[in-house]
C-alpha cells in the first residue's frame, strides 16, 4: 500500500509536462506582442507646399508640415524638410496653415429647453435657474452632461475653432467645466483638461428666493467662498488631531468650493458689464483667488481697473449691449448704434491699454461668431493680435501652452488649412486637423 502511494506522488515525467510548458510560454509571447487596447496610431501626413503660420515665429511662405500620431513632428521650408516614407502626401499649394483656433468659454453639446431660447448672453445663464428653490451646483462637472453632435463639431470647425471649453450655465454657483478638441463626437476621446475651472455669475434667484438681488448675490457669494475657508480649516484641524474635537460635519457644496477657494485652483466669473467686473475683482482681492473673467464685453468701460488687477480676460465677441447698459435703455436706435459701433470696438480698445485677453464665442452662433471676428477687426483690432487671441492667449490661460496655440514640434496637431487669409471675408477653411485626425471641407472645384 505505501508503494502504490508513493508512486501516486512522483512527479509527472518530463515528456508529459514540457509540452504544456512551451504551449504556455507561446500563449505568454503572443499576448505580449498584441498592442495595448487602448493604442490608436493615427496616420502620418506631410501637408507640402503650404504657407505656414506659427504664430511663435514668422510666416514660412512655401513650407511642410510633419504630422504623425496626432502630433506635430516636423514643419520649416520645404527644401529643409524630408519627407517620410510612410506619409501620406496632402498637396496643400495654394492654402495657408494656422493652429487651430480656441474658443475658451462655449455652452456646446449642452441641451436646451425650447421654450427659453436666450437673446443675450446674461439671458442664456440666467434661463436655466429655476424659481422653487435656488440651484447651485458648484460640484457639477459638466463633462457629465455634454451630448457632443457630429453636426455641430464640423459647423464649428469651418469657423476654424478646433478646441472649446463647454462651460456649465445655471445659477450663481454654476459647476466645473472642461476643456476639450473637437475631434469627434465621442466625449472620452475630446478631454484635454477635466475639470478646468469653476464658474460663478453674479445672477439672481427668482420667484422671491434668496438672492433677488445683485447685493445678495454678491453677499451669497462672499459667504460661501469664507464658509469653504473655515470648512477646510476645520477639517484640517481635525485631521491632524481629532482627540477632543468635534468632528466637522460633511458638506458637500462646501468640499466642491474648497479646491477653489483653499487649493486656488481656477475660479471663472461670468462678467456682464462693467459693473460685474468691478465686483468679480473685489472678491478676487479679498480672497486671493486665481481668478479669470469671462464676457466682459464692456470691459473697456473698466479698463483702469483691469490693468491694475493684471487678471487674466476671456471677452465675447457678443456686441449686444448688456441689459443694464445705458445703450439698452435709450431705445432701439441707440442700442443698434451701439452694437454696430461701440461695442466691435472693445477688443481693439483693450489692445491698445496693453491689456492682454483671449477671445471667445460665448453667445454665438459659428456663423456669427466668424462675422463678429471680421467686424472686430474693422473697428481697430489688428489681425496679428486677434490670431494671438485665438491661439496663444486662451492656450496660456487654459495651461495648455505646451500642448496648443502655435506650430512647433511635439504639439497637438490642431490645424487649420484655409485658402485665402484667416480673417478674409471669402476665406474658407478647407481642410481641418484635431488630434492629427483629419476633415475635409473642400467643395467640388475648388
Amino acid at each position: 500500500m505505501k508503494q502504490k502511494l508513493r508512486k501516486q506522488h512522483q512527479p509527472w515525467p518530463q515528456k508529459k509536462w514540457l509540452p504544456l510548458l512551451i504551449l504556455l510560454m507561446l500563449g505568454v509571447a503572443m499576448v505580449l506582442a498584441l498592442p495595448a487596447a487602448a493604442t490608436e496610431v493615427k496616420p502620418v501626413y506631410a501637408l507640402v507646399n503650404c504657407r505656414l503660420v506659427p504664430v511663435s515665429s514668422p510666416p514660412i511662405e512655401k513650407g511642410t508640415i510633419i504630422v504623425r500620431d496626432g502630433l506635430i513632428e516636423a514643419l520649416g521650408p520645404a527644401d529643409k524638410i524630408t519627407v517620410p516614407a510612410d506619409a501620406e502626401v496632402i498637396e496643400a499649394g495654394g492654402l495657408t496653415v494656422y493652429p487651430g483656433l480656441i474658443s475658451a468659454h462655449t455652452n456646446l453639446f449642452l441641451e436646451t429647453r425650447e421654450q427659453e431660447q436666450p437673446q443675450t448672453a446674461e439671458d442664456f445663464l440666467g434661463a436655466y435657474t429655476q424659481a422653487a428653490t435656488p440651484q447651485q451646483f458648484p460640484e457639477l462637472q459638466v463633462f457629465k452632461e455634454i451630448k457632443p453632435k457630429k453636426q455641430t463639431v464640423e459647423a464649428w470647425h469651418r469657423a476654424g475653432v478646433t478646441t472649446v471649453v463647454v462651460a456649465p450655465n445655471r445659477g450663481i454657483f454654476q459647476g466645473q467645466s472642461v476643456v476639450l478638441n473637437l475631434n469627434g463626437d465621442q466625449p472620452n476621446s475630446m478631454v484635454l483638461k477635466q475639470p478646468w475651472a469653476l464658474h460663478v455669475n453674479f445672477t439672481t434667484e427668482r420667484g422671491g428666493v434668496y438672492p433677488s438681488s445683485l447685493m445678495g448675490t454678491v453677499a451669497f457669494i462672499r459667504q460661501k467662498f469664507y464658509d469653504a475657508s473655515h470648512y477646510a480649516l476645520h477639517q484640517k484641524k481635525y485631521q491632524s488631531s481629532p482627540r477632543f474635537l468635534k468632528r466637522p460635519e460633511y458638506d458637500p457644496f462646501l468640499e466642491a468650493l474648497v479646491p477653489f477657494v483653499v487649493d486656488k485652483r481656477p475660479v471663472v466669473f461670468q462678467c456682464n458689464n462693467q459693473e460685474d467686473i468691478k465686483r468679480a475683482l473685489r472678491l478676487i482681492e479679498e480672497f486671493k483667488l486665481n481668478a479669470v473673467l469671462t464676457g466682459c464685453n464692456e470691459a473697456w468701460r473698466a479698463a483702469e481697473h483691469l490693468k491694475k488687477a493684471r487678471v487674466p480676460l476671456l471677452v465675447a465677441l457678443d456686441f449686444r449691449p448688456p441689459n443694464a447698459s445705458i445703450y439698452n435703455q435709450q431705445g432701439e436706435a441707440v442700442r443698434k448704434k451701439a452694437e454696430a459701433e461701440i461695442y466691435p470696438a472693445n477688443a481693439a480698445t483693450l489692445l491698445k491699454e496693453n491689456i492682454t485677453f483671449a477671445l471667445t464665442s460665448f453667445g454665438l452662433s459659428e456663423s456669427s461668431f466668424a462675422r463678429n471676428l471680421q467686424a472686430a477687426i474693422k473697428a481697430g483690432l489688428e489681425p496679428q493680435a486677434a490670431l494671438r487671441a485665438l491661439t496663444v492667449e486662451p492656450a496660456r490661460i487654459l495651461g495648455l501652452d505646451r500642448q496648443l496655440g502655435t506650430l512647433e514640434p511635439g504639439k497637438i496637431a490642431n490645424l487649420i488649412l484655409t485658402r485665402g487669409d484667416l480673417f478674409g471675408e471669402k476665406t474658407k477653411v478647407v481642410r481641418v486637423l484635431v488630434d492629427g485626425i483629419l476633415f475635409n471641407y473642400e467643395e467640388k472645384g475648388q
